[in-house]
Protein backbone atom coordinates (compact mmCIF):
# COMPACT_ATOMS: atom_id res chain seq x y z
CA UNK A 1 0.00 0.00 0.00
CA UNK A 2 1.40 3.40 -0.99
CA UNK A 3 1.81 5.94 1.80
CA UNK A 4 1.21 9.65 1.19
CA UNK A 5 3.84 12.03 2.59
CA UNK A 6 1.23 13.92 4.62
CA UNK A 7 -0.07 10.63 6.09
CA UNK A 8 3.46 9.51 6.96
CA UNK A 9 4.20 12.84 8.67
CA UNK A 10 0.99 12.48 10.69
CA UNK A 11 2.05 9.04 11.94
CA UNK A 12 5.54 10.35 12.64
CA UNK A 13 4.24 13.23 14.79
CA UNK A 14 1.93 10.90 16.72
CA UNK A 15 4.69 8.39 17.49
CA UNK A 16 7.14 11.14 18.45
CA UNK A 17 4.64 12.76 20.83
CA UNK A 18 3.77 9.43 22.44
CA UNK A 19 7.47 8.64 22.90
CA UNK A 20 8.14 12.04 24.47
CA UNK A 21 5.30 11.46 26.92
CA UNK A 22 6.72 8.03 27.81
CA UNK A 23 10.15 9.54 28.45
CA UNK A 24 8.58 12.26 30.62
CA UNK A 25 6.58 9.85 32.75
CA UNK A 26 9.54 7.50 33.16
CA UNK A 27 11.70 10.37 34.36
CA UNK A 28 9.01 11.39 36.88
CA UNK A 29 8.77 7.82 38.18
CA UNK A 30 12.53 7.48 38.57
CA UNK A 31 12.65 10.78 40.47
CA UNK A 32 9.86 9.62 42.78
CA UNK A 33 11.56 6.28 43.43
CA UNK A 34 15.00 7.78 43.95
CA UNK A 35 13.92 10.50 46.37
CA UNK A 36 10.68 9.20 47.83
CA UNK A 37 10.47 8.31 51.53
CA UNK A 38 9.24 5.05 53.05
CA UNK A 39 10.19 2.80 50.12
CA UNK A 40 10.51 -0.92 50.84
CA UNK A 41 12.63 -2.73 48.27
CA UNK A 42 14.26 -6.08 47.62
CA UNK A 43 15.93 -7.05 44.36
CA UNK A 44 17.65 -10.32 43.61
CA UNK A 45 21.40 -9.98 44.03
CA UNK A 46 21.32 -6.38 45.28
CA UNK A 47 23.03 -5.52 48.58
CA UNK A 48 21.45 -2.52 50.28
CA UNK A 49 18.37 -0.50 49.46
CA UNK A 50 20.22 2.18 47.42
CA UNK A 51 21.67 -0.41 45.07
CA UNK A 52 18.28 -2.13 44.82
CA UNK A 53 16.45 1.12 43.97
CA UNK A 54 19.08 1.94 41.34
CA UNK A 55 18.60 -1.46 39.71
CA UNK A 56 14.80 -1.00 39.74
CA UNK A 57 15.13 2.40 38.03
CA UNK A 58 17.57 1.03 35.46
CA UNK A 59 15.16 -1.81 34.67
CA UNK A 60 12.27 0.60 34.07
CA UNK A 61 14.45 2.87 31.89
CA UNK A 62 15.90 0.05 29.74
CA UNK A 63 14.12 0.65 26.44
CA UNK A 64 16.91 0.23 23.90
CA UNK A 65 17.95 -2.83 21.94
CA UNK A 66 21.37 -2.50 23.51
CA UNK A 67 19.69 -3.49 26.78
CA UNK A 68 17.89 -6.48 25.23
CA UNK A 69 20.52 -7.80 22.77
CA UNK A 70 18.01 -7.69 19.92
CA UNK A 71 18.22 -6.66 16.29
CA UNK A 72 17.49 -2.90 15.97
CA UNK A 73 15.89 -3.53 12.56
CA UNK A 74 13.62 -6.32 13.81
CA UNK A 75 9.88 -6.00 13.35
CA UNK A 76 8.92 -5.79 17.01
CA UNK A 77 5.74 -7.51 18.05
CA UNK A 78 3.99 -7.26 21.44
CA UNK A 79 3.62 -11.02 21.76
CA UNK A 80 7.29 -11.81 21.10
CA UNK A 81 9.53 -12.10 24.16
CA UNK A 82 12.58 -13.65 22.57
CA UNK A 83 13.76 -17.20 22.19
CA UNK A 84 16.46 -17.27 24.88
CA UNK A 85 15.43 -17.74 28.53
CA UNK A 86 15.00 -14.27 29.99
CA UNK A 87 15.29 -13.71 33.71
CA UNK A 88 14.76 -9.96 33.88
CA UNK A 89 15.17 -7.98 37.10
CA UNK A 90 13.42 -9.87 39.89
CA UNK A 91 12.26 -8.05 42.96
CA UNK A 92 9.52 -6.12 44.68
CA UNK A 93 9.05 -2.49 45.73
CA UNK A 94 6.55 -1.28 48.32
CA UNK A 95 5.71 2.38 47.65
CA UNK A 96 3.29 5.14 48.62
CA UNK A 97 0.34 6.43 46.59
CA UNK A 98 2.41 9.15 44.89
CA UNK A 99 4.88 6.66 43.40
CA UNK A 100 2.06 4.33 42.37
CA UNK A 101 0.40 7.21 40.51
CA UNK A 102 3.66 7.93 38.63
CA UNK A 103 3.90 4.25 37.64
CA UNK A 104 0.32 4.31 36.40
CA UNK A 105 1.20 7.38 34.29
CA UNK A 106 4.04 5.38 32.73
CA UNK A 107 1.72 2.49 31.87
CA UNK A 108 -0.80 4.88 30.32
CA UNK A 109 1.98 6.38 28.18
CA UNK A 110 3.06 2.90 27.13
CA UNK A 111 -0.51 2.13 26.05
CA UNK A 112 -0.64 5.31 23.98
CA UNK A 113 2.67 4.55 22.22
CA UNK A 114 1.54 1.00 21.49
CA UNK A 115 -1.77 2.26 20.10
CA UNK A 116 0.02 4.65 17.72
CA UNK A 117 2.45 1.96 16.54
CA UNK A 118 -0.32 -0.63 16.16
CA UNK A 119 -2.02 1.65 13.62
CA UNK A 120 1.00 1.16 11.31
CA UNK A 121 1.95 -2.34 12.42
CA UNK A 122 1.63 -3.91 8.95
CA UNK A 123 2.89 -0.91 6.97
CA UNK A 124 6.34 -1.18 5.40
CA UNK A 125 8.57 1.23 3.47
CA UNK A 126 11.53 0.78 1.14
CA UNK A 127 14.46 2.80 2.46
CA UNK A 128 18.19 2.99 1.60
CA UNK A 129 20.42 1.76 4.45
CA UNK A 130 24.16 0.99 4.68
CA UNK A 131 25.13 -2.67 4.78
CA UNK A 132 28.02 -4.27 6.69
CA UNK A 133 30.49 -3.17 3.97
CA UNK A 134 29.31 0.42 3.96
CA UNK A 135 27.42 0.10 0.69
CA UNK A 136 23.92 1.51 0.32
CA UNK A 137 21.21 -1.10 -0.17
CA UNK A 138 17.43 -0.81 -0.25
CA UNK A 139 15.59 -2.67 2.50
CA UNK A 140 11.92 -3.09 3.29
CA UNK A 141 11.49 -1.98 6.90
CA UNK A 142 8.42 -1.60 9.12
CA UNK A 143 7.15 1.98 9.07
CA UNK A 144 7.52 2.22 12.85
CA UNK A 145 11.24 1.44 12.59
CA UNK A 146 11.69 4.02 9.82
CA UNK A 147 9.98 6.64 12.00
CA UNK A 148 12.16 5.75 15.00
CA UNK A 149 15.24 6.21 12.83
CA UNK A 150 14.10 9.66 11.72
CA UNK A 151 13.26 10.92 15.22
CA UNK A 152 16.64 9.81 16.59
CA UNK A 153 15.57 6.62 18.40
CA UNK A 154 16.77 3.82 16.06
CA UNK A 155 17.73 1.52 18.95
CA UNK A 156 14.39 1.70 20.75
CA UNK A 157 12.90 -1.74 21.47
CA UNK A 158 9.17 -1.50 21.00
CA UNK A 159 8.75 -4.63 23.10
CA UNK A 160 10.47 -2.93 26.03
CA UNK A 161 8.52 0.28 25.42
CA UNK A 162 5.21 -1.62 25.42
CA UNK A 163 6.04 -3.73 28.48
CA UNK A 164 4.00 -2.40 31.40
CA UNK A 165 5.29 -2.03 34.92
CA UNK A 166 3.54 -4.70 37.00
CA UNK A 167 1.49 -2.96 39.68
CA UNK A 168 -0.18 -5.09 42.33
CA UNK A 169 -3.46 -3.83 43.76
CA UNK A 170 -3.02 -5.58 47.10
CA UNK A 171 -0.26 -6.15 49.64
CA UNK A 172 1.60 -9.38 48.78
CA UNK A 173 2.36 -11.90 51.49
CA UNK A 174 4.46 -14.24 49.37
CA UNK A 175 5.97 -14.13 45.87
CA UNK A 176 7.39 -17.22 44.13
CA UNK A 177 9.17 -16.82 40.80
CA UNK A 178 9.04 -19.73 38.33
CA UNK A 179 10.16 -20.38 34.76
CA UNK A 180 7.35 -20.60 32.22
CA UNK A 181 7.48 -22.24 28.77
CA UNK A 182 5.09 -20.65 26.30
CA UNK A 183 3.95 -21.29 22.74
CA UNK A 184 1.62 -18.63 21.41
CA UNK A 185 -0.95 -19.61 18.74
CA UNK A 186 -3.05 -16.97 16.97
CA UNK A 187 -6.13 -17.79 14.90
CA UNK A 188 -5.90 -16.03 11.53
CA UNK A 189 -8.51 -15.91 8.78
CA UNK A 190 -7.57 -16.78 5.21
CA UNK A 191 -8.25 -13.19 4.12
CA UNK A 192 -5.88 -11.87 6.79
CA UNK A 193 -3.15 -14.25 5.65
CA UNK A 194 -3.67 -13.28 2.02
CA UNK A 195 -3.15 -9.65 3.02
CA UNK A 196 0.06 -10.48 4.87
CA UNK A 197 1.36 -12.47 1.91
CA UNK A 198 0.96 -9.40 -0.31
CA UNK A 199 3.85 -7.77 1.59
CA UNK A 200 6.17 -10.70 0.75
CA UNK A 201 5.66 -10.17 -3.02
CA UNK A 202 6.66 -12.84 -5.61
CA UNK A 203 8.23 -15.24 -3.11
CA UNK A 204 4.77 -15.91 -1.66
CA UNK A 205 2.98 -16.92 -4.86
CA UNK A 206 3.21 -20.64 -3.99
CA UNK A 207 1.73 -19.91 -0.56
CA UNK A 208 -1.14 -17.95 -2.08
CA UNK A 209 -1.94 -20.95 -4.26
CA UNK A 210 -1.88 -23.22 -1.18
CA UNK A 211 -4.37 -20.96 0.60
CA UNK A 212 -6.72 -20.89 -2.39
CA UNK A 213 -6.62 -24.70 -2.58
CA UNK A 214 -8.05 -25.15 0.92
CA UNK A 215 -11.65 -26.36 1.21
CA UNK A 216 -14.16 -23.53 1.82
CA UNK A 217 -15.03 -24.84 5.29
CA UNK A 218 -11.45 -24.32 6.46
CA UNK A 219 -11.72 -20.60 7.09
CA UNK A 220 -8.93 -20.13 9.68
CA UNK A 221 -5.37 -21.28 10.23
CA UNK A 222 -2.91 -20.97 13.10
CA UNK A 223 -0.10 -18.42 13.24
CA UNK A 224 2.48 -19.96 15.56
CA UNK A 225 5.03 -18.32 17.81
CA UNK A 226 7.42 -21.07 18.83
CA UNK A 227 8.25 -21.89 22.43
CA UNK A 228 10.08 -19.28 24.44
CA UNK A 229 11.03 -19.36 28.11
CA UNK A 230 10.44 -16.48 30.49
CA UNK A 231 9.81 -15.71 34.13
CA UNK A 232 6.47 -15.56 35.93
CA UNK A 233 5.64 -14.36 39.42
CA UNK A 234 3.09 -16.22 41.53
CA UNK A 235 1.71 -13.79 44.10
CA UNK A 236 -0.25 -14.62 47.26
CA UNK A 237 -1.92 -11.58 48.83
CA UNK A 238 -2.36 -10.70 52.47
CA UNK A 239 -6.13 -11.11 52.22
CA UNK A 240 -7.37 -10.14 48.73
CA UNK A 241 -6.49 -7.44 46.22
CA UNK A 242 -8.87 -4.86 44.73
CA UNK A 243 -10.10 -7.46 42.24
CA UNK A 244 -11.03 -9.77 45.12
CA UNK A 245 -8.25 -12.23 44.30
CA UNK A 246 -6.23 -14.08 46.87
CA UNK A 247 -3.64 -15.08 44.31
CA UNK A 248 -2.38 -13.79 40.95
CA UNK A 249 0.16 -14.78 38.30
CA UNK A 250 1.92 -12.34 35.99
CA UNK A 251 4.93 -11.99 33.72
CA UNK A 252 7.93 -10.84 35.75
CA UNK A 253 10.36 -9.09 33.43
CA UNK A 254 10.30 -5.98 35.63
CA UNK A 255 10.26 -5.46 39.44
CA UNK A 256 6.78 -5.52 40.98
CA UNK A 257 5.27 -2.46 42.64
CA UNK A 258 2.72 -2.69 45.42
CA UNK A 259 1.04 -0.28 47.90
CA UNK A 260 3.05 -0.54 51.11
CA UNK A 261 0.54 1.31 53.28
CA UNK A 262 1.61 1.30 56.94
CA UNK A 263 3.33 -2.07 56.73
CA UNK A 264 7.13 -2.10 57.03
CA UNK A 265 7.46 -5.80 56.24
CA UNK A 266 8.53 -7.09 52.84
CA UNK A 267 6.79 -10.19 51.46
CA UNK A 268 8.50 -13.56 51.47
CA UNK A 269 10.25 -13.98 48.12
CA UNK A 270 11.32 -17.25 46.52
CA UNK A 271 13.72 -16.81 43.61
CA UNK A 272 13.95 -19.47 40.88
CA UNK A 273 16.72 -21.83 39.86
CA UNK A 274 19.46 -20.39 37.67
CA UNK A 275 18.51 -22.47 34.64
CA UNK A 276 14.99 -23.40 33.50
CA UNK A 277 14.01 -27.05 33.56
CA UNK A 278 13.49 -28.80 30.20
CA UNK A 279 9.97 -28.29 28.91
CA UNK A 280 7.54 -31.17 28.60
CA UNK A 281 6.04 -31.48 25.14
CA UNK A 282 2.25 -31.46 25.02
CA UNK A 283 0.01 -32.88 22.36
CA UNK A 284 -1.20 -29.95 20.28
CA UNK A 285 -4.13 -29.19 18.00
CA UNK A 286 -1.98 -28.31 14.98
CA UNK A 287 -0.58 -30.39 12.19
CA UNK A 288 3.14 -31.02 12.78
CA UNK A 289 4.17 -29.85 9.31
CA UNK A 290 4.20 -26.14 8.51
CA UNK A 291 1.59 -25.27 5.86
CA UNK A 292 3.08 -22.05 4.42
CA UNK A 293 6.71 -21.49 3.53
CA UNK A 294 6.92 -17.71 3.96
CA UNK A 295 4.85 -17.38 7.15
CA UNK A 296 4.80 -19.53 10.34
CA UNK A 297 1.29 -20.81 9.59
CA UNK A 298 -0.08 -24.30 10.37
CA UNK A 299 -3.39 -26.04 9.72
CA UNK A 300 -5.54 -27.17 12.61
CA UNK A 301 -5.94 -30.91 13.03
CA UNK A 302 -9.30 -32.06 11.60
CA UNK A 303 -12.03 -33.04 14.03
CA UNK A 304 -15.38 -34.77 13.61
CA UNK A 305 -17.02 -34.47 10.20
CA UNK A 306 -14.25 -32.19 8.90
CA UNK A 307 -11.69 -35.01 9.24
CA UNK A 308 -13.18 -36.87 6.28
CA UNK A 309 -12.77 -33.84 4.00
CA UNK A 310 -8.98 -33.63 4.32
Amino acid sequence: MATRISEYEEHKRAVAEALRELDRTLDALVQALSHGPDILVEVEGATGSKVAVRRVCDAYLALDHGDTNADPEADDDEDEEGRKPTRGVLGVVGVNAHVLARAQDVNAAKEQLQAQCTRIKHRHLRVPVPDARGRTVVKVLPMARVILREIGRPSLSLLAAYRKIPILTGRPRRIAYTWSHTRAVYRKSRDDLMGLLEDVAPAAEADRLRLRSLPPAETHLAWLREHYTHMRANVWFDGVDKRNRGRAQLVARLPLLYPAGRSRTLPQIEYPDTDPQPQREREGKLEPKRFLETLPVYRYLPTGRHAARR
